[in-house]
């Protein structure tokens, strides 16, 4: 994906050990040696991609506070409580690289949960490689960043979300099955791996004909001739590629042309800031990919989860927020099972996750360190989510 508020005590009952949350207590600063396990954050709280950041900032500290209310970490009958580091990125990779460093060498971390876009990730990886730290990102998309240049996986690098890949193929399902979409124009982000690469998956995936692909840049903002040149072309559906700023705008603009057929787009379209961006009048007919809905609970924990968060937050968790708390309660299954706080177990734990009950899906850890798992692709109607549907 590209592009903190501590709350009070509140206590909620739910199930499968998602339930009250309270004020942390006061923790050592040696993990190794106490019983707080400290974890890195390193999210875009600020820069292009602050409002991904921010969310699954929430969503870490949200699971910390849940873990750590409930009974914490148990380790060979111990209770460990987690300690979260958050640290801003600010959707640049230098600083990525930087504070990532800061948690592993000054910090001591065990653990990292981001970075959050795929660039940021790749930033980061030699330095976590370094430090032998375990980092999962709960939104970098790209299929390359879990992978080394030799085709070797990257050995301390997962994620939580599915590969772009995996988005693309089930977004071109989702348009022949669900839609009925013959023919469709791709609209694509070339600025990045993730644009093109979702293209890519969908182009190979897709059971209809592609009319046009148009390529543009981040930062775009006049679509008024792309879409003047394919309006009286036969489509059945537009797919847009690539993120809410310039995806708002392509919206926006084609509606304003009488462009009334389905939207479809990636996990970058689901934002809020879409609507914001292209009105919510003109955001009705859309579909984008997501990792989770409360209209559609993937597991038990789901629900619960999301009745927990808006009592805290007042609002809706989004599916950056979930992905993000899952990422955190994936740390804590790796260090239960693995029966050890060190890192080399934690990254074991995480490699041999298997059947982790999450709020975004079941999921199981593969070969690549991709969790195997189902999607969401949600529909938005006068710029709010209207109907989900999980694409198998």
């Amino acid at each position: 994906m590209k592009k903190i508020v501590i709350v009070g005590a509140v206590f909620v009952v739910a199930v499968g050990g998602i339930i009250g949350y309270g004020v942390m207590n006061r923790q050592s600063d040696q993990a190794s040696s106490s019983t707080v396990i400290k974890i890195g954050g390193v999210f875009d709280t600020s820069g292009d991609a602050s409002s991904y950041g921010k969310a699954e900032q929430d969503g870490a500290n949200f699971a910390i506070k849940q873990i750590n209310a409930n009974g914490g970490v148990k380790v060979k009958g111990k209770s460990y409580k987690f300690k979260i580091i958050n640290k801003d990125a600010k959707t640049d990779n230098t600083e990525t690289a930087s504070v990532t460093s800061n948690l592993i060498n000054n910090e001591k971390v065990s653990a990292i949960v981001g970075p959050v876009i795929t660039s940021g990730v790749q930033a980061a990886v030699p330095v976590a490689t370094q430090g032998k730290t375990p980092m999962i990102s709960p939104t970098a998309g790209a299929d390359n960043i879990t992978i080394q240049k030799n085709g070797k996986v990257q050995p301390y690098v997962f994620r939580a979300q599915y590969k772009n890949s995996f988005m693309g193929t089930k977004m071109a399902q989702f348009a022949t099955e669900n839609l009925k979409a013959k023919n469709v124009v791709i609209f694509q982000d070339n600025s990045s791996d993730y644009g093109t690469g979702i293209t890519a998956a969908f182009k190979k995936a897709y059971k209809g004909k592609v009319v046009d692909v148009e390529s543009y840049q981040e930062g775009s903002k006049d679509f008024q001739a792309v879409l003047t040149k394919i309006k009286d072309k036969q489509f059945d559906a537009v797919v847009i590629n690539g993120y809410y700023t310039e995806g708002g705008a392509i919206l926006k603009q084609m509606r304003d042309m009488g462009i009334n057929v389905p939207v479809i787009g990636p996990d970058g379209i689901g934002d809020p800031k879409t609507a914001e961006i292209a009105g919510n009048k003109n955001t009705s007919n859309v579909y984008y990919a997501a990792h989770f809905s409360v209209d559609a609970p993937a597991t038990k924990v789901a629900t619960p989860f999301a009745k927990a968060y808006k009592k805290a937050y007042g609002k809706e968790p989004s599916q950056f927020t979930a992905l993000a708390y899952d990422s955190v309660r994936m740390i804590k299954a790796a260090i239960e099972n693995e029966n050890s706080t060190s890192k080399a177990a934690i990254t074991k734990g995480l490699a041999n996750l298997k059947n982790f009950e999450g709020v975004t899906g079941k999921m199981s850890i593969d070969k690549d360190h991709n969790p195997v798992k189902s999607m969401v692709m949600v529909g938005m109607t006068n710029g709010k989510e209207s109907s989900a549907v999980v694409v198998k």
